[in-house]
């Protein structure tokens, strides 16, 4: 029948569960269509802002603050989902204070985007605001997926977090102490099946082990500093892992252990030491890196790699021998035309090629 409700003849907790799926601001919306949805938006087990959707004003954080606590206030016993905030404007104060809470009410998803920043008076430099998160996120025992953008991770004594199997963590600090690091937090999850980094911490070795991961990336970031004043390295130890990604060139090393279950890999690195800089084909302690690396990922089958990482192997070429990668039978790489003599010389690496896709990365450009 045309006009017909149906929606609203559905239980509440069935349209609780349909109103999680949208951002907060438009469950907020529904509650001008009766009487009866008046309320129902804070019924939802989830939180989903972003405060662009708040007047820019004076009073933006309070307003945005007074929001939050309403909604956690509304069924404070009641257990929360998830968990969304992406705040821009200005520093939240006490804000970890909310995620506590929220983590409190058994959260399976956090996801908290930082964008806030103060200028400082002394260098007249741009700094970002950094919060740091809430003690008890270590121990949860609900939270399955975890993405944080500029938030800072102080260290707990203990983490140990049973159903986390997805992390993401874009330009998180680690506290000044040294004692908390990308390791400590991943071996305390023992189910760990994804983990995204970014970060531009000055670390002189970021390490990864866990036998449960089977996805790791580094996006590309080009935002990310390549002035550096220490020599950084990135060490990955996962015997469960099948598919890696690595897009940036922030660490100056990569060390890649037991990656015996590697199916696909997808790079687009150079291998440069500093900002700009191709390896320096002399410098044997490079070239015993690169050939390491090579040979700890010669067990890939499917391989997707950047015009960069072609010029790199082709400078290397010329100064070790390229490790055969007998178990690849799908290829993926750019090659610029100017490279193209070095072709022949590079597909004799992978004796059992069975697809062959090359991409001329500067076809489109005028």
């Amino acid at each position: 029948m045309p006009g017909f409700d149906r929606i609203s003849e559905l239980p509440e907790s069935l349209i609780s569960q349909i109103l999680l799926h949208l951002p907060t601001k438009d469950s907020v919306k529904t509650s001008v269509l009766s009487t009866r949805w008046k309320n129902l938006w804070l019924n939802v087990p989830g939180l989903d802002l972003n405060c662009r959707d708040f007047p820019f004003d004076n009073n933006n954080e309070k307003v945005l603050i007074d929001f939050i606590d309403r909604f956690l206030q509304f069924n404070n016993e009641s257990r929360l989902l998830k968990f969304k905030v992406n705040y821009s404007r200005d520093e939240i104060i006490k804000f970890s204070d909310r995620i506590r809470d929220a983590v409190n009410r058994g959260i399976r998803v956090l996801d908290v985007v930082s964008n806030t920043y103060y200028q400082d008076a002394d260098d007249g430099l741009v700094y970002p605001c950094i919060e740091f998160m809430p003690l008890n996120l270590y121990t949860s025992t609900t939270l399955v997926s975890l993405k944080l953008s500029f938030s800072g991770l102080a260290d707990p004594g203990f983490v140990y977090m049973p159903c986390l199997k997805f992390m993401h963590l874009r330009e998180v600090r680690w506290h000044s102490s040294g004692t908390m690091n990308l390791e400590k937090l991943v071996s305390g999850c023992p189910v760990l099946e994804e983990l995204i980094y970014l970060c531009d911490d000055e670390l002189v070795v970021t390490r990864v082990r866990s036998r449960s991961l089977k996805r790791f990336s580094i996006p590309s970031e080009h935002s990310i500093s390549c002035f550096r004043s220490v020599a950084q390295t990135f060490e990955i130890d996962a015997p469960g892992l099948e598919y890696m990604s690595l897009k940036e060139d922030h660490f100056d090393r990569f060390v890649v252990k037991n990656l015996t279950s590697l199916f696909m890999i997808d790079l687009d690195i150079k291998f440069i030491f500093g900002f700009g800089r191709m390896f320096d084909p002399e410098d044997l302690a490079k070239r015993n890196e690169i050939r390491d690396f090579l040979t700890g990922i010669s067990i890939v089958r499917h391989m997707i790699i950047s015009h960069q990482t072609v010029k790199a192997l082709h400078i290397y070429s010329k100064v070790g021998s390229i490790p055969k990668f007998n178990n690849v039978s799908r290829l993926q790489a750019e090659f610029p035309s100017s490279l193209l003599q070095f072709l022949p010389a590079f597909l004799e690496s992978f004796p059992n090629l069975k697809h062959l896709i090359l991409v001329n990365p500067f076809m489109f450009l005028a």
